[in-house]
């Protein structure tokens, strides 16, 4: 099962995937929290703790993996029995564009997207059930410079992968839940 929750920053994305997950583990299955995010400045430092003392004040035991890149990497820790969460799919996309020089060439962005789609897919595959958090970012026009050009165009061809795949697509706004796409609970 893929389920996609996206939304603006700071819309309370993070906290309906994790209440959802929750639902979908109770009472027999495990949980486990993919952190894409780098702690590169203080903001970022923040919000990590912010997330982490959230999930901590819960009933459930999350087993977290801090993965920046390479998620691949985590498709044989998963079982049948596990729900994950990824979160998110906008920071994995910028940290595995942005690592090299990918994202000067769209032919080289468009492999790292496509190595992305089928990491998620595998990751669906091994688990009960795959939430997938990310920003909505495309209500600001057309991006002057090419990196970021890139990657909202990236980013843009992976939520309609997702999307056509997801049994479950919601966005958030204002900490409200609207579903787009089957059912949230």
């Amino acid at each position: 099962m893929m389920v996609f929750i996206s939304g603006g920053v700071r819309s309370g994305k993070s906290k309906v995937a994790e209440g959802y997950a929750r639902k979908l583990a109770i009472p027999e299955f495990s949980l486990h929290y993919i952190a894409t995010a780098s702690a590169d400045d203080d903001e970022m430092k923040q919000r990590i703790i912010h997330h982490q003392k959230r999930r901590e004040k819960q009933p459930i035991q999350w087993a977290t993996w801090e993965q920046p890149v390479c998620l691949d990497q985590l498709v044989g820790s998963f079982t049948k029995e596990d729900v994950v969460l990824l979160d998110c799919l906008t920071n994995w996309l910028a940290n595995e564009l942005f690592r090299d020089d990918s994202w000067k060439e769209e032919k080289l962005c468009f492999r790292k997207a496509a190595y992305m789609w089928e990491t998620l897919e595998r990751l669906a595959g091994a688990c009960k059930a795959l939430i997938i958090v990310s920003n909505e970012l495309f209500c600001g026009g057309v991006p002057a410079d090419i990196g970021t050009y890139h990657y909202m165009k990236m980013l843009g061809w992976l939520h309609q992968q997702i999307v056509a795949e997801a049994e479950v697509a919601v966005l958030v706004q204002h900490g409200l839940a609207t579903v787009k796409k089957g059912e949230l609970f």
